[in-house]
């Protein structure tokens, strides 16, 4: 009898698709530390559209992303919303010439870690790729979060977070945890 190939899920920004200005915002925050100021989401929910127009794909990222899909079936999960869907969509056309399967947050109410864990979750995840500290400390309660290193993120610690330079360098610990390595 065949297996079923595991599902893994890769945030989007700071992992396959480059941050504003090379600046990766994220940083480990005290749990319950609640949502954003009002302003802030406020204006997140008002640019939602175009923020995110101008920004190239992570070194070896995409490539990392298709890598995986050898071994297991890859899906996006981006707490953009959806409203920002075409402008998503139309990136991933122009950077991978398609779109991956893709699960954007529909409730912008809803906090991202919040989305995140629920819909890994729902879609019976094994691994998922993330770059926030916060929603990988989140996720790594359930199951193994590969986390891309970036400054902001380096307080966090344990024992289901693996830090990798990427997702080109992420692909191999995921296949060796969830497959016990390429032979198996």
């Amino acid at each position: 009898m065949e297996r079923a190939r595991p599902i893994v899920t890769f945030d989007l920004d700071g992992v396959l698709c480059r941050p504003p200005f090379g600046i990766n915002p994220g940083r480990l925050k005290n749990p319950g530390s609640g949502r954003r100021p009002g302003i802030g989401a406020f204006l997140l929910r008002h640019t939602e559209r175009w923020r995110y127009a101008f920004r190239r794909p992570m070194p070896g990222a995409l490539d990392g992303f298709r890598e995986a899909g050898r071994f297991a079936d890859c899906i996006v999960l981006t707490a953009r919303g959806e409203i920002a869907r075409g402008a998503t969509e139309r990136w991933f056309v122009r950077y991978m010439g398609e779109v991956p399967r893709l699960e954007m947050r529909a409730d912008l109410s809803e906090r991202s870690a919040e989305f995140k864990r629920r819909r890994v979750a729902e879609l019976a995840a094994a691994a998922h790729v993330e770059d926030d500290p916060n929603t990988a400390q989140l996720i790594a309660g359930t199951i193994p979060v590969f986390l891309v290193d970036w400054p902001r993120n380096r307080g966090l610690e344990g024992e289901n977070v693996t830090r990798v330079g990427g997702v080109k360098g992420a692909v191999a610990g995921i296949e060796q945890r969830l497959l016990g390595g390429a032979d198996a």
